[in-house]
This record gives structure tokens, sequence and C-alpha cells, in this order.
């Protein structure tokens, strides 16, 4: 009976978990439509980050605001060295991101930071000494050659290149398992009040900091109310992500998070359905029958590490 009720609820947990990693991904898609939107108006990707940072630090406070009577935050000293490292690798992603964007065209770079999966795999096993079993592999490789195929164009990378990529996702995988960690120290019972409190905590401090960028730039208040509505997409897919990284882990959460890949594939279609070849440029059939082999490819990896977990 204790077992039928530990299994039940692992799976209950499992399956929110899931929920969760598909919601982010769904505004995360969504967020990327903003961002073009932004990109497009401004020619400024930097401002981007900027001020949807200052946008998400209000939303942080909100957040706070919202949650602290019902949590407790541990202020320790270990909760607060994680903080520090959350924001430290945070902008230190940011900045090699965009140090990367220089040498990699946009759309092989979002596809080539599909290989983060491959990254948390290397430091679960390598640094954290948690073993993964075969199905986990196949699963995580299948998950990697799908994300990055879903828009790669081929060619050779240049060495400065790699060598941000390979920064940006050691900082991105950092971040991830940090968020986790702060999740599980909360002491509330509450999975989703934890992590949205954890939410506002990481956003208001990592906006706190971005905003120290307004002492050598001037403010621009069309480009703060341009940043609203791609701000208000990925805090609210931070929200669903920290969410799903605390009930199925960072390897499932990031593998249902490329499924933000598929997603994207079915708003391009939308997008170009009606009209709007601006924010999603036309391709051709053979680039489309791609993407969708790789989205097959992305559910088989879900399918995959979801029944390796029942095994375990």
């Amino acid at each position: 009976m204790i077992k039928k009720f530990i299994h039940a609820f692992g799976e209950s947990i499992m399956w929110f978990g899931v929920t969760a990693g598909f919601v982010s991904a769904l505004l995360q898609s969504t967020s990327y439509l903003f961002s073009r939107r932004f990109v497009l108006k401004h020619r400024n990707p930097g401002l981007l980050v900027v001020y949807s940072q200052l946008v998400m630090f209000g939303f942080g406070l909100l957040t706070l605001a919202a949650t602290l009577p019902f949590v407790r935050v541990p202020l320790n000293g270990t909760f607060c060295m994680l903080l520090v490292v959350f924001v430290a690798a945070s902008c230190s992603g940011y900045f090699c991101f965009f140090q990367a964007l220089r040498e990699i065209e946009a759309s092989r770079l979002s596809s080539l930071l599909g290989l983060k999966i491959v990254v948390l795999a290397a430091i679960t096993v390598a640094i954290l000494h948690q073993p993964l079993n075969d199905l986990q592999y196949l699963a995580i490789g299948c998950s990697a050659v799908a994300a990055v195929g879903m828009n790669f164009s081929g060619g050779a990378l240049s060495p400065r290149g790699c060598l941000f990529l390979l920064l940006t996702l050691l900082t991105y995988a950092t971040a991830d398992f940090v968020e986790t960690a702060m999740i599980l120290m909360m002491p509330g019972e509450s999975l989703l009040l934890n992590s949205v409190a954890v939410t506002g905590v990481a956003f208001s401090v990592l906006g706190c900091v971005s905003s120290l960028a307004f002492v050598r730039l001037k403010w621009n208040r069309s480009c703060f109310i341009d940043a609203i509505p791609y701000a208000a997409a990925w805090y609210l897919a931070m929200l669903f992500l920290f969410t799903s990284f605390g009930a199925i882990g960072v390897l499932f959460g990031n593998i249902i998070q490329a499924g933000r890949g598929l997603i994207s594939v079915l708003l391009g279609l939308l997008l170009l359905r009606f009209g709007f070849a601006g924010l999603e440029p036309r391709v051709g059939a053979r680039a489309w029958t791609r993407r969708a082999v790789m989205a097959v490819l992305m559910l088989i990896a879900m399918t995959l590490y979801s029944c390796a977990g029942r095994q375990s």
C-alpha cells in the first residue's frame, strides 16, 4: 500500500514537472518572437538584455511581495553563495553569448545551444557523481542531435566562436544547477511556492546588478516599453522552468525545454500562415522537412528519458 502511494506520488510530481517544462518551452518560444521584434527595431540585442532585466527586476520584487508571507527564504551563507554564483554565471553567460554571436550567425548559435544538455550530463556524471543509465544517455544524445539539427546550417566554426560557445554552455549549465539547488534548499513543502520565491529572489538581484549598465547607457523610454513583452514572457518561462527543475531535475527539465524547437516550428508555421514573414523568415521545403524529423527525434528523447526514470 505504501509502495503504491509512493509510486503514485512520484508519478504526479513527474507529470507536474513535465507540464511545467512544456509551459516554459512555449513561453520561451513566444519570448523569442518578441526579442526578434525588438532587435529588428532597435538593432542592438545588448539593449534588450539590459532593459528586460530591469523589467524583470520589477517582476521579481512583485513576486517576492506575493510569496514572502507564505514561504521563508533561507538567507544563510550557502544560499547567498549560490545566489552570487547564479548572478555571476548569468551575467557571464550573457557576455559570452554576445561574444559568440559576433562569430556565429544567430540561427546557428541558437541551435548549438542545444548542446547544453551534453554539458549538463558531463557535469552530472563527472562532478556531481550521479550515474546515468543507458536509456538516459540515449535520450541525451537524441535531444542534443535534435536541438542542434533543428536550424543548423553547417559550415566550420572559428576557434574564437567555439571558445565563447563552450563558455556560454558552461555558464548556462552552472546557472541551471544553482537554480535547482536553491529551490531544494527552501524549507517549505510547496514546490510551486518555493520555485516562485526563488525566481523572485534570483531575478531581483540579477536585475539590480544589470541596472549598473545605466551608468554608461542613456535612458531610452522606447527601448524600455518594447522590452516589456519579451521580459514578461521570459520571466513567466523562468517561473515554470525553475518549477520543472525542482520537480524532475535539471537534465530531464532541459530535455523537455529543448521541445521549444518543436513549438518554434509550429509557431513559425502559424506566423508564415498569417503573413508575419518579418518575424519568421521563409525557408525551403527541405528545411521544414529537417525540422519535422528533428521534432520527432526530440519527442523520442523525452519518451526515452521518461522511461529511464521509471526504470530507476
